[in-house]
């Protein structure tokens, strides 16, 4: 759950459920609070968290599966809705991902050494 700036995660999930939900999580803060919010509906905003989750756990080798896609139909979510949303998923992934990346390249340092 995220609101107001502020992510609250279950602890008993999976390190992978924990990594695709706070990138979820993270969408949602970035893209969904104050005008956006009221712009948009819950289907939109669920099937952009999610894609936005999606591509940036699939940048990273995560496989995560049908979820994503499961997720997305559940809340009403469908290639048009998505199709709608693509520049703001692939622009709020890729900040998230240049976010990670040199944390990534740290570890990957570290590991040479």
């Amino acid at each position: 759950m995220s609101s107001g700036g502020k992510i609250m995660l279950l602890p008993d999930l999976s390190p992978a459920e924990h990594l695709a939900t706070l990138a979820h999580e993270c969408a949602h803060e970035m893209l969904h609070r104050g005008e956006r919010r009221r712009q948009t509906t819950n289907t939109v905003r669920e099937t952009e968290a999610e894609a936005v989750a999606f591509v940036v756990c699939g940048a990273i080798g995560l496989d995560v599966n049908t979820a994503s896609s499961d997720y997305v139909q559940l809340h009403g979510g469908d290639t048009s809705t998505l199709a709608d949303s693509l520049a703001v998923i692939q622009q709020t992934a890729s900040v998230i991902l240049q976010a990670i990346e040199p944390q990534e390249a740290a570890a990957a340092n570290s590991q040479l050494n």
